[in-house]
């Protein structure tokens, strides 16, 4: 599933290839995921070109020039976006934008999911609109307040809680509690001072790396998503990405094996034994 190391992806994607770029004509071969008029979704983008993108929480955000439009998309869970400079079909692309330069944005959609909103109010999306803070832009203080203030919830659901932290999903709350050493069915409130402290600092150790990972992987990959074995594979072994859909070895002792269970309504993957 995207989460902010992906979507940073996306975001890099739009403003390397398709910024400042004419948008000539739009298809569309599942209307149902636009949540617009779709005769007006197209006649309110073409002729426009993006100027601009930026990344709140899962959502990717793209600004248009001389409009009041913003052209926002969530991917949901399988989700991602493919350039191509000609006219070949890409798998499960569910809306094509065509540029003046004869090159295409797919947006995929696998499990359709997905959702793609042109607004001019973030009023208009609910999860947009209620959205909390970036987990990168907290300061320490403000981060450890936010998991003061909800000592009595689970500590995987808060991280992905999208309307107390946004951006962080199912596998980087796995991850973060990881490399934090803490079992994931925790509440806050049985955790230490000095547990909520090493959740601060792995969130962004493990996002920061993530995300230079993923725009490293995105320059690489063609009209395909990421997330296919090999994608996970480029994590370090020392990630629980690398094992947790693979050999379910414990990054930390090959002796130990990850274990599967469900937490906040969630696949969940942590070591029993090295998580405490």
């Amino acid at each position: 599933m995207p989460e902010i190391p992906e979507v940073e992806g996306f975001k890099y994607v739009i403003k390397v290839h398709c910024l400042k770029k004419k948008i000539i004509d739009i298809d569309s071969s599942d209307k149902k995921l636009i949540k617009h008029n779709y005769a007006d979704f197209k006649k309110n983008l073409i002729g426009h070109e993006f100027v601009s993108t930026e990344r709140r929480g899962k959502y990717l955000l793209i600004k248009l020039n001389a409009s009041d439009y913003t052209l926002v998309m969530h991917f949901a869970m399988t989700g991602f976006l493919v350039y191509s400079k000609d006219s070949q079909k890409v798998k499960f692309s569910k809306v094509n934008f065509y540029f003046k330069d004869k090159t295409i944005l797919h947006w995929i959609s696998v499990r359709k999911f997905e959702k793609i909103w042109l607004i001019k109010s973030f009023r208009e999306i609910p999860g947009l609109n209620n959205l909390g803070p970036d987990p990168l832009k907290l300061t320490k203080k403000e981060f450890i307040d936010l998991l003061n203030n909800n000592k009595s919830k689970n500590v995987k659901d808060f991280l992905m809680d999208q309307s107390i932290i946004s951006g962080i999903g199912n596998e980087y709350s796995d991850e973060i509690l990881f490399q934090s050493s803490i079992d994931p069915h925790h509440k806050i409130k049985d955790l230490t001072g000095n547990q909520l402290l090493k959740i601060y600092n792995e969130t962004h150790k493990v996002l920061k790396y993530s995300i230079a990972l993923r725009l490293k992987d995105i320059k690489k990959y063609s009209e395909r998503n990421f997330f296919l074995k090999s994608d996970r594979e480029t994590f370090k072994s020392s990630y629980l990405q690398a094992h947790r859909h693979t050999d379910m070895i414990c990054p930390k002792n090959k002796n130990h094996k990850l274990k599967k269970v469900t937490i906040a309504g969630r696949s969940s993957y942590y070591c029993p034994k090295d998580q405490k």
